[in-house]
């Protein structure tokens, strides 16, 4: 019992972390894009 209370606390924290970098590398890449179109367009 104690080998699964353990296993628990490790996965945790990677069931939040994971989607969490997943959805910080998406906006990055959507604002990168957002920006880049902006200055093709000269509004920034």
């Amino acid at each position: 019992m104690m080998r699964l209370a353990t296993f628990g606390i490790i996965l945790l924290p990677l069931y939040f972390a994971v989607p969490a970098l997943i959805l910080y590398f998406v906006v990055k890449l959507a604002v990168k894009n957002a920006i880049r179109e902006l200055k093709e367009e000269k509004i920034l």
